[in-house]
């Protein structure tokens, strides 16, 4: 099922691209580092990074959290497995729908699929790197959390694609990202500061390849 969903999204990129010719790069969008881009992400990362480290806060807040989200024995419904896609589908959808987004399509399959292997490398080399025990235990590669990254940095590339022109989609895009790292926490999957860290390294992945963009050659 997901690798059908991202073999869907990677060609709704793919065939428009490959029919457009002109140069990539070539919009007026402003591609310089602002401090509130910093900001956020690095908040997040480092919230998320310190609960972990740090036993007190671990003991204090990712304990209490899990154990409140526990309590009332339910069942695991883990729509979030396929709702992490949701804002990264949503980006091509809406570009096929003439809403107009702030790049062509060669630029955008671009930018999203770079965004996108910096998100994996993230993703799996911080798991490498702490080995953070799952709450349900026996597993290490907790932090951070891979669906609440991809959700975010879906939403990332919607704000920055279509928030200017059409807030509401921006809002829904991180609306979605956020019930997918609580639904982490909910179903027991995550501790709530590998949601945290999740979120910022998404969002990070997502500004970066914007930042990087003018300097690299597609």
């Amino acid at each position: 099922m997901k690798q059908g969903l991202l073999i869907t999204i990677f060609l709704s990129f793919v065939i428009p691209s490959l029919a457009q010719r002109s140069d990539t790069l070539t919009c007026s969008y402003d591609h310089s580092i602002h401090f509130a881009d910093v900001l956020t992400p690095s908040l997040l990362i480092t919230a998320g990074s310190a609960i972990t480290g740090i036993d007190y806060l671990d003991r204090h807040i990712n304990v209490p959290i899990q154990q409140w989200t526990q309590s009332d024995g339910h069942n695991r419904f883990e729509i979030e497995n396929y709702f992490q896609y949701a804002p990264l589908a949503a980006v091509p959808m809406l570009k096929l729908c003439g809403v107009e987004s702030r790049h062509n399509w060669r630029d955008l399959a671009s930018l999203t699929g770079g965004a996108a292997i910096l998100s994996f490398g993230f993703s799996q080399g911080f798991k490498h790197l702490i080995q953070e025990e799952r709450p349900y235990g026996g597993v290490f590669n907790s932090f951070p959390s891979g669906h609440t990254m991809t959700a975010f940095m879906g939403a990332e590339i919607l704000r920055r694609e279509y928030g200017q022109n059409y807030p509401a989609i921006a809002v829904a895009g991180y609306a979605v990202a956020t019930g997918v790292g609580c639904m982490r926490v909910y179903n027991n999957r995550h501790w709530a500061a590998d949601v945290l860290a999740g979120a910022g390294f998404g969002i990070l992945s997502a500004s970066l390849m914007y930042w990087l963009a003018p300097y690299l050659r597609f």
